[in-house]
């Protein structure tokens, strides 16, 4: 998975009984048990070469790569928000059925109301893939997630959300131009930019969704302001 180095892979079986929680609601549970044919462990980036982060608002020791087998695809999304709310480490979950395919992201924080719980400040799922079949969407993905190719390992969240920012890109990507450039640029060494371009690209994708839903003129004229502001604001990012 994102080509990896072996040093991370544990490729450790999850027995189904410890992949349901015993406080998920009983219909969850059986949701889950119909949906859910096998989990594993495949890769956990674990040590300090790549430094841990412990402080107010992250807890981050390990980052970690499921691999998930599913009865039908259908159910990703369902999975996606079940079990990114319920792992604490930052966590890339592969999921698949026998024809297509999809990988859940999320970035996470601790609660500020208890810190022993975790909340997803950003989430996100990549479009459905067809297994065995040329895909230059999913080809794209890889090759952006490809681990050599990397460039923020500061620390595991500033590596994740590094894969996180570009999957969110690429996922989005009809909605500026211009996205390209911002994949391809050397300033993701910065944690600083790379977080204040996905705020900014976050900004622009939400407000191409509200013109969608528009009613009115007045409403779309001004949505259409905010478009162009927020492009011009991409526009003007050294990359």
């Amino acid at each position: 998975m994102f080509d990896l180095p072996d040093i991370y892979r544990v490729d450790v079986a999850v027995a189904l009984k410890e992949f349901i929680p015993s406080n998920l609601k009983p219909s969850d549970k059986k949701r889950i048990k119909d949906s859910v044919k096998s989990v594993r462990l495949e890769y956990q980036i674990a040590g300090e070469e790549i430094p841990s982060v412990n402080n107010e608002k992250y807890c981050c020791q390990v980052i970690q790569f499921y691999d998930v087998e599913v009865e039908n695809i259908k159910d990703a999304n369902f999975l996606a928000a079940t079990y990114q709310s319920l792992i604490k480490p930052l966590c890339v979950i592969h999921m698949h059925d026998t024809k297509d395919e999809v990988y859940s992201m999320a970035v996470k924080r601790i609660s500020q109301m208890d810190d022993r719980q975790i909340v997803a400040e950003q989430t996100l799922i990549t479009d459905k893939y067809v297994i065995g079949l040329p895909d230059s969407n999913r080809d794209r993905l890889m090759a952006y997630m490809d681990y050599s190719t990397l460039k923020n390992k500061t620390d595991k969240v500033q590596l994740y959300k590094e894969w996180f920012y570009k999957a969110y890109m690429l996922v989005n990507e009809k909605a500026y131009i211009h996205t390209d450039k911002l994949l391809d640029g050397n300033s993701w060494y910065e944690s600083d930019w790379s977080a204040r371009i996905c705020q900014k690209y976050t900004a622009l994708v939400a407000s191409r969704g509200k013109l969608k839903t528009a009613v009115t003129n007045a409403r779309r004229m001004k949505i259409n302001k905010e478009i162009k502001s927020e492009i011009k604001a991409l526009d003007n990012e050294k990359i």
